[in-house]
């Protein structure tokens, strides 16, 4: 997952996840810390500020069929 910086905030937009991981986040996911950044003239919608998606990543209560991608996920920040 590629963490972008804007202004200092740094975010990963969630239409750049893997649609496995997309689906993920939109049913585990806090709604309310998803957030919107104007980056020039582009409205970016879809912002999880990279913090917030770690420590999602680390406590997110999935599925048993969802296990096997989230530890594939984990192995990509370490």
């Amino acid at each position: 997952m590629r963490i972008e910086n804007y202004k200092g905030i740094e975010f990963v937009r969630i239409s750049s996840m893997p649609e496995e991981q997309q689906a993920l986040v939109r049913t585990t996911f806090d709604r309310s810390k998803i957030i919107k950044i104007l980056r020039d003239k582009e409205l970016l919608s879809d912002c999880i500020q990279a913090s917030d998606y770690q420590m999602w990543l680390g406590t997110a209560t999935i599925s048993p069929e969802s296990v096997e991608v989230m530890n594939e996920l984990r192995l990509a920040f370490k």
